[in-house]
């Protein structure tokens, strides 16, 4: 793996004893939208705090492996110099400043980035998110959760960051909220902005990447193009609901035969 784009190579993480992620690689090309799929406990946040170096607030550490983007390796650095790098996270569960207002949200999400690059930012996040410039002056808590999950986006967006790390951005929203959310995803990417997405709403992560990694107790177990995971029956079965089983025992036992589930995937062996 190589290129100007976020890479993580052979990474290992631990909680104490346990290794939650195992010699995962992959990357994200500059541009591109790459989504990470799995079951709770896969370790998918694991991954993106190993990336943004919050880990150690969970009592984690990287025992193994490097993260890079571009050229500037990351996994030596504090938490606040990867989003000086061009790396924001918006963490699962939103995590807004609930006593603080909207606008001092913006603010906290600024403090990483360059002063003269500020302005220009709040007017970027005002544009995607105009019920925030509407609602500057009042409190975060008080928002809806949809409105809160457009604030902790638009505050990693704050930093101008060249890849931003979305964990779980439609979870407890309503079908309707999370398609804006994805539709606002569509929109930073097509801005310039590298996207790397968990997400258990494996459907909606499929439409918006262009490619996907499939993560198992730690472990890359499957990656490829994202229309194409969308299309293997294994895929289908265990993320996207697929119950006519014997449609689907035919067809694994036809890929089977082809020697994998499609040629452009590719399954990781330890």
């Amino acid at each position: 793996m190589g290129g100007s784009g976020l890479v993580v190579r052979d990474l290992s993480v631990g909680y104490g004893p346990v290794r939650a992620v195992r010699r995962v690689s992959l990357e994200v090309p500059e541009g591109a939208v790459v989504t990470v799929l799995g079951s709770n406990g896969a370790g998918k946040s694991t991954l993106l705090r190993a990336v943004s170096r919050t880990l150690s607030f969970h009592g984690g550490a990287i025992t193994e492996g490097s993260v890079s983007l571009g050229d500037r390796r990351l996994d030596g650095l504090a938490p606040d110099r990867v989003v000086a790098a061009g790396v924001s996270q918006v963490p699962e569960g939103r995590r807004v400043f609930a006593r603080m207002t909207v606008a001092d949200n913006l603010r906290a999400g600024a403090l990483g980035a360059a002063r003269s690059g500020r302005a220009a930012a709040l007017a970027r996040v005002h544009e995607l998110f105009p019920v925030l410039a509407e609602r500057s002056g009042q409190r975060a808590g008080l928002l809806s959760g949809g409105e809160q999950q457009m604030l902790a986006v638009a505050r990693a967006l704050m930093a101008a960051p060249k890849v931003l790390l979305l964990d779980e951005p439609s979870l407890g929203l309503a079908p309707l909220m999370a398609q804006r959310i994805a539709d606002t995803v569509r929109e930073i990417n097509a801005q310039g902005t590298s996207v790397l997405l968990v997400e258990q709403n494996a459907a909606l992560a499929l439409r918006l990447a262009t490619r996907a990694y499939v993560l198992e107790v730690g472990e890359v177990t499957l990656s490829g193009p994202a229309d194409e995971l969308a299309a293997s029956d294994e895929v289908r079965r265990r993320y996207l609901g697929v119950v006519d089983e014997d449609a689907v025992a035919e067809a694994d036992a036809d890929a089977e035969r082809a020697g994998g589930v499609r040629r452009t995937l590719t399954r990781w062996r330890g």
